[in-house]
């Protein structure tokens, strides 16, 4: 008897996956270690973040993807996503490093440098099988960045 509740609960417990009991756990569970941002004087860009990402759960994960969205004083200026394949133990911490390319106007050695207010936000997927959670992330910096000069919008 006690065998077959036994089974009768394994498809509940699958479902469970991706799922842990501290309050909040997920949505602590990565912390921006670095935020680097280079342009050249030709306009090529990157940016660059070191995540110290956590999974707060009782079962194996896969990192499978970071998305973000970035803000140069307070304007909307890049997003992205990259795809990744980073497996990630119950209960453990890796540190993961993503680039993503950017562009700005090509502004030479004329351009002045200028400090700015970077804020950077998104998510790591956290892949469990069939099931995905999403793990925010949310940072602000203050960099100073020679040779850029942000892309101006066509008129339409």
């Amino acid at each position: 008897m006690h065998r077959r509740a036994w089974l009768l609960c394994l498809p509940w417990l699958a479902g469970c996956a991706g799922v842990t009991l501290r309050p909040h756990a997920m949505d602590q569970a990565v912390r921006v270690e670095e935020v680097g941002l280079a342009f050249t004087p030709k306009g090529e860009g990157e940016l660059t973040l070191r995540l110290d990402v956590e999974n707060p759960t009782f079962w194996d994960a896969e990192v499978t993807g970071v998305d973000f969205e970035l803000r140069l004083d307070g304007r909307r200026y890049a997003v992205g996503t990259r795809g990744v394949r980073e497996p990630l133990a119950a209960d453990a911490h890796r540190t993961l490093t993503v680039s993503f390319p950017l562009q700005s106007e090509p502004g030479g050695t004329g351009v002045t440098p200028r400090t700015w207010r970077v804020e950077v936000g998104g998510g790591v997927a956290l892949g469990f099988g069939e099931t995905v959670r999403l793990l925010p992330f949310r940072a602000e910096r203050t960099l100073r960045l020679p040779y850029f000069r942000p892309v101006e919008p066509s008129p339409e």
